[in-house]
């Protein structure tokens, strides 16, 4: 059996991440091949890809509906040879390159929903043509949670279609903790302070803005608290101007892009991801197989799929019961981080394995190709 993967970019997104930890994972079987195509030469995928012995060829497209004919050779070159198409990412050329091929087509819907932002035309052509390819040309339609799959069928309909849910999952042979000497520095300079914090990209979706509001109400009369903002994107101006205008800089650090995340998320005594329409949140995940409390909104879409199946508490409904969820764990430090505990919270995470991903992938290939 062999699987094309197709995905926009070399950039490390979550879209990115998940298709490169899925073909890595796919190797392991003995009857599986695989390739990721790549629709532009952007990002620095590239080398990891190299590294780790997974084959890819790029397409060299300059925009989403960009097309030349070496590209188109590329395409129709790749989908000849394979079984089945896995496409992770909108393009139109490459749809219709894949329904003409007559090769068996899984869509995978990742939760691109446009939401956080202004809606262009683009975006209203994308989501007509995704819903075609989706009802009438794929063999399978896949999402990474309940939400996702509530949302496609209210905007595409769906109700003739092959569907399954696949929750995305986490390669936590990765998750490693290096202890750079920033970090080190960073854990002894607030080693006696209570750390909240979060891992995102600062964009609308995600919501920074609310757990600033629910940081300022918490940490008022606080001298030992602190919020740890790692990420960077469009919004960090904005984010770090509202700090300001709050006077709260001298208890909120903005870290910037940090390649390994998880050794600042090591830090943090509880993690809050305040997104809003959220598709997933890999993220969580990760901050769970730490050990660490997990707080989100309860219009975080598939964020709430994850915390409510471990700490159903730890999903507020306002800024304020943020503020007050808070300051709970605050005053309950010492019993939620104690081992059982952590403990607990690592055995829940570990039910999103990306080898669970990978089974479930597998499984749904061998079955189309059967028919």
């Amino acid at each position: 059996m062999k699987v094309v993967h197709y995905m926009w970019s070399g950039n490390m997104g979550g879209i990115e991440k998940l298709t490169l930890w899925l073909a890595e994972n796919q190797l392991k079987r003995k009857d599986l091949s695989n390739l990721i195509l790549i629709g532009t030469n952007k990002g620095t995928l590239f080398e990891t890809l190299q590294q780790k012995n997974i084959s890819y060829d790029i397409l060299g497209l300059k925009n989403g509906w960009g097309f030349n004919l070496k590209s188109w050779r590329k395409l129709r070159h790749h989908f000849k040879s394979t079984d089945i198409i896995h496409i992770h990412t909108f393009n139109p050329w490459v749809l219709f390159a894949a329904i003409i091929s007559g090769k068996k087509i899984v869509y995978t819907l990742h939760g691109n929903f446009v939401y956080g932002r202004k809606v262009k035309l683009t975006d209203k052509i994308n989501q007509y043509c995704i819903g075609l390819m989706l009802n009438h040309f794929t063999d399978m339609v896949t999402f990474n949670s309940k939400f996702t799959e509530a949302t496609a069928h209210k905007r595409y309909g769906l109700n003739s279609v092959k569907k399954q849910l696949v929750y995305n999952g986490v390669d936590f042979s990765n998750l490693t903790l290096t202890e750079n000497d920033d970090v080190k520095r960073f854990r002894e300079q607030h080693k006696d302070k209570f750390i909240i914090g979060t891992v995102a990209r600062f964009a609308g979706v995600k919501r920074i803005d609310r757990l600033i509001d629910a940081f300022k109400i918490f940490s008022k009369d606080k001298k030992d608290v602190l919020l740890l903002l790692t990420g960077d994107g469009p919004l960090r101006q904005s984010l770090e101007q509202k700090v300001k205008d709050d006077k709260l800089e001298d208890k909120i650090v903005f870290t910037g892009f940090q390649k390994n995340a998880a050794d600042w998320e090591s830090l943090m005594d509880v993690c809050v991801f305040p997104s809003q329409n959220e598709s997933f949140g890999l993220v969580a995940i990760e901050a769970m197989y730490l050990g660490k409390q997990v707080i989100v909104f309860n219009d975080g879409g598939g964020l709430v799929e994850i915390t409510e199946g471990i700490s159903p508490d730890d999903i507020v409904d306002s800024v304020d019961k943020a503020a007050e969820r808070l300051n709970l764990c605050y005053h309950l430090k010492n019993q939620t981080q104690q081992n059982e505990v952590i403990q607990k919270r690592k055995i829940y995470a570990s039910i999103f394995s990306i080898e669970n991903m990978e089974t479930n992938f597998y499984n749904i290939y061998q079955q189309l190709l059967k028919k």
